[in-house]
């Protein structure tokens, strides 16, 4: 997903999630056992105590392709052996996990649920994405612990890592998921991405379109062509916001009307407007309830009752987990390498600055009604102004598509909620257009990625019975 401040439900769902796996300790390669198909060595995993039939492994890729003389990474994975391991393989599906930030193999019950059936002649294989999990989780305390603002905490980050800073990337994330499945010994995979992971699959798509059998981005943002004001975001969580309170018999008409009146309301008293943008944002988890939650907020703040949007606004800020489950300083440093910007990131940091006043007084002042261009890009977390004090690319830096790449030709289903304003039933369009053999499911007043929270749901069983029929079984 592209950063936003969850609800403190949104986080305590995220966390089950995430926390499927394990406990984030180190993986023990040390007891091999034989793999089929597979180069690769693989062993005990001890990420995964509750995930019974997981086995860990490791392969070394360049920091820098361009340049393999500058070091190396260590790529964890974790393969899961078909459910009838008395029959040949059928192949494996490969599964990407979101933020950037969170590690795949944390993640692993929740896939096996969502992938059911399918994995009795399949593997199950989950790569951990540079900067997470097993594959060394970026150290930049003052990022993940929130002890430092995030423009300053990452510029420390950036100092920290030195010359690798662009090391970390979509493109060669992509670059190190087929390095895995060549180490696996697969001719093809199924992929499945879910939030950023649609973003790292639509590279790999690019990058290596005739090693896909199929694909699945759950949760999709286009990886190229987006605006950096990221409009949709806005427009829809206004959207959305409106239509959970238009749908619930417990919430009163005008729900338009208020979110006007509440984002006045805020200019008037000098509250920051940008606080309401991330609220909304944040209700991409669990709607309709969710955008239900910042409207009862919002109209006690109307009515004079300040505490339920102050106590609304303190579970925005919640604590991040151990790196190795999610790390914050990689979603941060991958958003400042890979995602469009308001500025020229060739710019130096003064005139990165001006290029962001600039922008913001020449962008349309009515685009995001009741909001200002203003108060998007400075009040709120859309504008990643954490990235203004971010070191400039150089030649070595790997683009999410390179130049002149054409999509795969493989089927591919881009799935989006109805209700997310992450990651938009119109950012869906988007996607689905780039690949000549898509097609999309919209889950009815779902948000973000639904699938992984509702394994029974409409998105999931669409994810499944898509699946079963481009792989089979």
């Amino acid at each position: 997903m592209r950063r936003a401040i969850a609800t403190a439900a949104g986080a305590l769902a995220l966390a089950a999630i995430a926390g499927c796996g394990g406990s984030g300790d180190a993986t023990d390669a040390s007891a091999e056992t034989p793999a089929e198909p597979a180069a690769a060595k693989l062993g005990t995993c001890r990420t995964q105590p509750g995930v019974p039939g997981f086995r860990c492994g490791t392969i070394e890729v360049p920091k820098f392709r361009s340049d393999p003389g500058r070091g190396s990474f260590e790529i964890g994975f974790a393969v899961r052996e078909r459910n009838d391991a008395g029959e040949p393989s059928q192949g494996a599906i490969f599964a990407v996990e979101g933020g950037p930030g969170y590690a795949s193999t944390t993640t692993a019950a929740t896939y096996q649920n969502l992938f059911r059936g399918l994995l009795d002649h399949r593997e199950l294989v989950l790569v951990d994405m540079r900067g997470t999990g097993l594959s060394g989780p970026i150290d930049c305390p003052n990022v993940q612990r929130g002890t430092a603002p995030e423009w300053i905490g990452l510029g420390e980050c950036a100092r920290r890592l030195g010359d690798e800073f662009e090391a970390y990337a979509t493109g060669a994330a992509a670059e190190d998921i087929d390095a895995v499945r060549a180490a696996l010994g697969f001719e093809r995979m199924a992929l499945y991405g879910d939030s950023y992971g649609t973003f790292l699959g639509q590279s790999y798509a690019y990058r290596h379109p005739d090693r896909l059998e199929a694909v699945v981005l759950d949760g999709a943002y286009p990886v190229q062509g987006e605006s950096p004001w990221y409009p949709s975001l806005i427009r829809s969580g206004n959207r959305d916001f409106v239509t959970a309170c238009d749908r619930s018999p417990e919430c009163p008409p005008g729900a338009a009307r208020r979110l006007r009146e509440q984002a006045e309301a805020m200019r008037d008293r000098g509250m920051n407007a940008g606080t309401l943008i991330d609220a909304i944002a944040g209700a991409a988890y669990g709607p309709p309830q969710s955008y239900l939650d910042v409207e009862e907020a919002g109209r006690a703040l109307l009515n004079g009752d300040d505490q339920p949007w102050i106590d609304l606004n303190a579970n925005l800020r919640v604590a991040y987990e151990h790196p190795r489950r999610y790390d914050y300083a990689t979603e941060l440093v991958v958003g400042c390498n890979d995602y469009p910007m308001i500025w020229d990131k060739s710019a130096s940091e003064p005139e990165r600055r001006a290029q962001l006043e600039e922008a913001i007084r020449s962008h349309p002042r009515d685009a995001f009604l009741p909001f200002t261009p203003r108060e998007v890009a400075l009040g709120s977390t859309v504008g990643y102004l954490e990235c203004l004090t971010w070191p400039q690319p150089t030649d070595a830096y790997e683009p999410p598509v390179p130049e002149g790449a054409e999509p795969t030709d493989a089927p591919v289903l881009v799935v989006n909620g109805e209700l997310d304003d992450l990651t938009t039933p119109r950012e869906g369009a988007t996607v689905a257009a780039e690949f000549p053999n898509s097609r999309r499911f919209i889950g009815r007043n779902a948000g973000h990625v639904d699938a992984l929270y509702d394994a029974g749901g409409p998105s999931a069983r669409t994810i499944r019975r898509f699946l079963r029929e481009q792989l089979g079984g």
